[in-house]
């Protein structure tokens, strides 16, 4: 479930042995109280969990470059076995829990907010700094491969996973195409961003693709204008119904039967319904794609941060929808290239 590749979240409330099943929808967005998270590390490109395994974290401690004690076979009694961090302003206190092998492997904070997101929002926005100053002081990465969070008054718990792609089978068969130099430039794009892990990079990847592709078509039809042909202006318009939905998600994905609303509701934001992408373009992922330009493209200092994880829901809200339009830009502008192999 979920859409392949993206980050979503499971959610599980654990039932006790002879307790009765709540009745009713659980509250997912959480009440005023206690709270605990949980950061998972991992050494990029090492990640803990398997593709197709999602286990939440509570008896998993991670990885990371950084050792701050010894390895649990030289240890003595008297050695520390964690280390904690407090964060001045708020009182948080950070448990830096370590491996076998001394290294630090999950960060835990145990506070009060007024919902699941606040303690996100909190807890991210106080760690984050200490983990990218570290990156920068030691030149190591420091990457969290998953967080959890937990009402520790209903025990409800969201974990961050990310979807599995599926496993596709090859078409074969015909004869291969032959490929125009601008798909190409197209797909080595469209490629680059599934290839990443980075949010960020892989909304500019997909956007990119978008912002040429408007920009192709506006070209071709001001040519055929100045030619006195008949120009007209291809556009994609979002569906505005379910049923309109899964119309365009069987032509963008032939191979696939069936969508969950999980997937349907992540990748089409309410905004997005019955709008033309261009305007979309325009009033949602241009201010997302500037936001990250200007932080690491254009000249002058760094305007932004990052680390805040306002950012990180911005991008991922925008992301699986940015990278259904560069695909079904593609598929309507290089319609054999696109669907060659599709089985």
């Amino acid at each position: 479930m979920g859409v392949p590749g993206e980050e979503h979240q499971l959610w599980v409330q654990p039932i006790m042995k002879g307790q009765q099943p709540p009745v009713g929808p659980v509250n997912l967005s959480g009440n005023p109280g206690p709270y605990r998270m949980q950061f998972l590390l991992a050494r990029p490109g090492y990640p803990i969990t398997k593709e197709r395994e999602h286990k939440f974290i509570d008896n998993i401690v991670g990885d990371s470059h950084i050792r701050i004690i010894k390895p649990i076979a030289e240890r003595r009694l008297e050695d520390p076995d964690r280390m904690l961090l407090a964060v001045g302003g708020k009182n948080f206190r950070f448990e830096c829990i370590t491996n076998e092998k001394g290294f630090l492997g999950k960060i835990i904070v145990d506070l009060t907010a007024k919902n699941t997101r606040d303690a996100v929002n909190e807890a991210y926005g106080s760690i984050a700094p200490f983990l990218s100053a570290w990156s920068l002081n030691l030149d190591i990465p420091v990457h969290v491969e998953t967080i959890q969070v937990a009402d520790l008054t209903t025990l409800v718990s969201a974990l961050r996973v990310r979807a599995p792609h599926l496993e596709m089978n090859w078409g074969g068969g015909g004869s291969l195409p032959f490929f125009q130099e601008e798909f190409c430039q197209y797909a080595s794009v469209y490629r680059e961003g599934l290839n990443s892990s980075s949010a960020f990079y892989r909304f500019l990847c997909f956007f990119k693709v978008i912002e040429s592709i408007i920009g192709r078509r506006g070209r071709e039809f001001q040519a055929k204008r100045a030619t006195g042909q008949e120009a007209r202006r291809a556009y994609e318009v979002i569906p505005a119904t379910r049923e309109e939905i899964l119309v365009l998600l069987k032509k963008l994905y032939p191979w696939r039967d069936s969508w969950d609303d999980m997937t349907i509701g992540q990748t089409f934001p309410p905004e997005s319904l019955g709008k033309k992408v261009t305007f979309l373009k325009e009033k949602y992922l241009y201010g997302i794609r500037c936001g990250i330009a200007h932080a690491l493209l254009e000249r002058g200092e760094v305007s932004i941060t990052l680390d805040k994880i306002e950012h990180i829901q911005e991008i991922n809200k925008w992301l699986p929808l940015c990278r259904i339009i560069a695909r079904w830009m593609l598929i309507s502008d290089f319609p054999t290239e696109s669907t060659m192999g599709v089985k």
